[in-house]
């Protein structure tokens, strides 16, 4: 089953290889032990993303991920994860990174949420920290922008 699948619904500048984000995301699962999983990453536009956010969340505000898990309980992973590639630049900006290794933490980050990690409280939120730390650590060089 394990499959990554990538949806681009816009241009933007940032060009994704998709090849090597796919490695990416099948290694944060390995790096968490998953080994059976099924996700889309699906790239919107920020308004987009902010309108879901409000949707589902009843928060209005813009955000860089949202993850949704689509299996039962003690199912495969089934899930998708929405990106906005221009809060993510925003970000990156904000937190001195490079565009790439935003991309990776927001990506770790939605696939932390689908395998059961939240980040409700201090606690859970710095646990989530160190395992996106692990996987930027371990996954360094594959580049997954071009």
């Amino acid at each position: 089953m394990n499959e990554v699948e990538i949806f681009l619904t816009h241009t933007f500048e940032t060009k994704i290889n998709k090849t090597n984000l796919k490695k990416f995301c099948k290694n944060v699962f390995i790096l968490n032990k998953f080994f059976e999983y099924k996700v889309s990453i699906i790239f919107v536009e920020k308004t987009y993303l902010r309108k879901m956010k409000k949707d589902y969340f009843k928060k209005d505000l813009f955000t860089d991920v949202i993850a949704f898990n689509l299996n039962d309980k003690n199912e495969s992973i089934d899930g998708e994860i929405y990106l906005s590639i221009e809060v993510i630049k925003d970000n990156a900006k904000i937190y001195g990174v490079e565009i790439e290794e935003e991309i990776k933490r927001v990506l770790s980050h939605g696939i932390l949420h689908l395998i059961g990690y939240d980040d409700d409280t201090t606690e859970k939120k710095n646990q989530m920290t160190f395992l996106e730390d692990q996987s930027l650590k371990s996954l360094k060089d594959i580049n997954i922008t071009c």
